[in-house]
């Protein structure tokens, strides 16, 4: 099994990117790993649109404080920005840390409820890649499985740090997500994100100072597929298409310790 996980790793690394603790899905659930139980994500991304094309590799490293306490690390080791006009960057992209609480546990009529706080840790100077400034988001996740399916709602508030002379906007997110369990080894998923604009009303994401991550309001729609081998491997594939009309293909693999 090991090195079946090393090869598929191996292979992600080379293409590229890394996903999150539910990938493709970029919804937060209330689904919270058992105590000292580690998740390893690696997800190649790659956008495209008129306004040009990206490609990330982040890696999604969760483990279970306990039953109903979460950490999760996010670090991006690489990210190419081709815009189609203007400077386009190659590097390290930024770290995210998010400490997720079940308040609530699911019942017979209630969904699980919890809590997370998320901190955006600046570790790229590039400009183009990142604001270089710390971040902070809150959320209220609810989860609740009906039948086969296990649906997932957000509400996220961001607090921005805003790059001296540059006027941004905190942001709002809100998120829905439901993953329907087909056969034993298939899953599909969808979600529909939405995220206020960051940049002031008549603000541009070429602006001088401001970072392709900081835009306007957004509303992304995602759907896609998980497939669990024997070996305890989770191969996945997303594809989202945005008000934007760029489109990303996200493809990833997930491996559970235990």
């Amino acid at each position: 099994m090991v090195r079946v996980f090393v090869c598929s790793l191996a292979a992600v690394l080379v293409l590229a990117p890394w996903a999150r603790a539910a990938q493709p899905l970029e919804t937060e659930t209330a689904r919270t790993p058992r105590a000292h139980e580690i998740q390893i994500d690696a997800t190649f991304e790659r956008q495209t649109s008129e306004a040009g094309r990206e490609i990330a590799a982040p890696l999604a490293v969760e483990y279970g404080l306990t039953d109903r306490i979460e950490l999760l690390l996010e670090p991006v080791f690489y990210t190419s920005i081709r815009p189609a006009a203007g400077p386009g960057a190659t590097g390290m992209g930024d770290l995210e840390a998010t400490l997720t609480a079940v308040v609530r546990a699911e019942t017979q009529h209630t969904p699980a409820l919890a809590a997370a706080f998320e901190v955006k840790i600046p570790t790229t100077q590039d400009p183009v890649i990142g604001t270089g400034e710390t971040d902070y988001t809150g959320y209220l996740i609810a989860s609740r499985r009906v039948g086969p399916v296990d649906a997932h709602l957000n509400f996220g508030y961001s607090v921005l740090g805003r790059p001296p002379g540059v006027a941004l906007n905190n942001i709002f997110t809100y998120a829905g997500a439901a993953e329907w369990t087909l056969t034993k080894r298939l899953d599909l998923v969808g979600e529909m994100i939405r995220t206020t604009a960051a940049l002031p009303e008549g603000g541009s994401e070429g602006e001088s100072g401001v970072a392709q991550e900081v835009g306007g309001a957004e509303t992304v729609g995602m759907i896609g597929a998980r497939l669990h081998t024997s070996d305890g491997i989770t191969f996945a594939l997303g594809v989202s298409y945005d008000n934007n009309q760029a489109w990303l293909v996200r493809p990833g693999v997930t491996l559970k310790l235990r």
